[in-house]
């Protein structure tokens, strides 16, 4: 009984002895060298991980950007072509209006010059009878023609007021004639297109004038001549004397 006691006792306390060795040998064993070494190349893999897919982040960001400049630069050139188009194409059209003003200008030109002929043969027909009513109205007065006299004496003085009116058409066709020699220089090509066209109307304004005073004394000037045969057929009833050259001129008056 003593000796199965005994042998118990030894058993437990090798049973206690083995496991206060393994429990030493479990808190006290350092980690071995291969586990240190795996762990920390893990830490150092992760790092680099780490450093490496920040890198590669702010390398997006950066090309991102340089792309976004890129693109902006693509469009700010796109947008000034597309203004330097639209400035070239405005400078096209009002050129274009400059020179259809200056066609007008020639045309009025030429209008002008039609009119000083105009004028000029007013004048020359308005010399004629001026000298035929001198003529007729110096031949010696008669009773019997005293109405006739009277109203060749107011067409006569309708005539000489008639004068200031087309010394003023004529002064007016110098002014436009120059004005228009001007306008179609070929100095004036950079003028504004506004500026032409509304001379081209101010020139055309004032022709429609001239146009309609000459106008007005041609016919004026047809009635002057009717009321001078009239008056000139009153004194040949009435035996007023007419020289070969004074009758010659007043046929030229119906001419």
């Amino acid at each position: 009984m003593k000796v199965t006691i005994v042998a118990c006792s030894i058993a437990a306390l090798s049973l206690a002895f083995s496991k206060a060795e393994l429990l030493g040998d479990t808190v006290k064993k350092p980690p071995s060298k291969q586990l240190a070494s795996k762990g920390k190349k893990g830490n150092q893999k992760n790092n680099k991980n780490g450093k490496g897919k920040g890198k590669n982040e702010a390398q997006k960001r950066k090309e991102m950007q340089a792309k976004a400049t890129e693109q902006r630069k693509r469009e700010a050139q796109a947008a000034e072509k597309r203004r330097q188009a639209l400035l070239a194409a405005e400078k096209k059209r009002l050129q274009a209006r400059v020179t259809a003003a200056k066609g007008e200008i020639q045309k009025a030109a030429v209008d002008v010059k039609q009119m000083e002929t105009r004028l000029g043969k007013i004048r020359a027909g308005r010399k004629k009878l001026e000298s035929a009513f001198r003529m007729v109205l110096n031949k010696e007065e008669t009773e019997a023609l005293a109405d006739t006299r009277t109203r060749l004496e107011k067409s006569f003085l309708q005539l000489s007021e008639d004068a200031e009116d087309l010394q003023k058409a004529a002064s007016g066709l110098a002014a436009l004639a120059e004005s228009c020699k001007k306008l179609a220089s070929p100095a004036t090509g950079s003028g504004n297109a506004v500026v032409f066209e509304e001379k081209v109307l101010s020139i055309k304004r004032k022709l429609a004038t001239i146009e309609h005073e000459l106008n007005t004394q041609e016919s004026r000037q047809k009635n002057h001549v009717s009321i001078l045969l009239a008056g000139v057929a009153k004194f040949f009833q009435g035996k007023v004397s007419f020289t070969e050259k004074e009758k010659q001129s007043i046929r030229a008056l119906s001419n």
